[in-house]
């Protein structure tokens, strides 16, 4: 069976590699036949490039990797391919499958909105203010693309006091998007991050929300059990060639 190597960022705070590790966990407890492995882009190890090494040594002749990030920025576009291409140059007969992105999956805008009710508010209390934050990028498109998950996040509900915001120094930030909230009326705010797993932003941001009257906070979607769904689901696609990646 094709091993699925799952890629994530990478980060100083050990609680990421906690988070993502324990999804992994939950994967392989319910596909028991699958060679799933963790590599990081950046920050921890093991990397891509090991992983891979050790997938070819182990005789494989194909991989599927599954990137498990949430935006289509620097990492995705740029970083991995390269890492990806300069394995293939390696290992010239290992096929390596990489399938899109983790992205804006209708699971995962699902599992923010649980993560959200999670909290204790009511999908019918038009009184609460939900402000979506994500990490945030140079890139002002990647931005926009979070400004248009939140209608996705809240359809349903009777939230309709909503912002985007960014834990770094993209704008809004945290503390202008709950103050814009709590003007507009909303008596209740949650701030729920559109951020995989817990880490240094993450925390930055809820010490501004915790400093904050009436705001409570969502847990990261590596909480979640719809996020080792997706990585699934992106390692069938990958293995039966939908949206693939090829490495040439």
């Amino acid at each position: 069976m094709t091993p699925l190597v799952a890629v994530a960022h990478g980060s100083r705070d050990p609680r990421s590699a906690r988070a993502v590790a324990a999804v992994l966990d939950t994967l392989r407890a319910e596909h028991p036949g699958l060679d799933i492995r963790l590599a990081f882009l950046d920050l921890n190890t093991p990397s891509v490039g090991q992983v891979l090494d050790a997938i070819a040594a182990d005789g494989h002749r194909q991989v599927a990797v599954i990137p498990l990030l949430l935006g289509s920025a620097f990492h995705a576009r740029v970083d991995l391919p390269a890492l990806l291409r300069e394995a293939r140059f390696r290992h010239p007969s290992l096929e390596v499958l990489c399938s899109r992105i983790l992205g804006d999956d209708d699971l995962l805008v699902d599992a923010a909105r649980e993560l959200i009710t999670d909290t204790g508010v009511s999908v019918d209390d038009p009184s609460v203010g939900i402000a979506v934050c994500a990490v945030g990028s140079r890139r002002p498109e990647a931005n926009r693309t979070t400004g248009l998950l939140v209608p996705r996040i809240v359809a349903g509900t009777a939230w309709t006091k909503t912002s985007a915001c960014f834990a770094t120094s993209a704008d809004p930030s945290v503390t202008s998007a709950l103050g814009s909230l709590s003007h507009s009326g909303a008596r209740t705010l949650v701030l729920a991050p559109w951020i995989l797993a817990p880490g240094l932003l993450w925390d930055r941001a809820c010490a501004i929300a915790e400093s904050a009257p009436h705001v409570r906070i969502a847990a990261t979607l590596t909480s979640h059990r719809a996020v080792a769904r997706v990585i699934a689901e992106r390692y069938t696609d990958a293995v039966h060639r939908v949206h693939v990646l090829r490495v040439a």
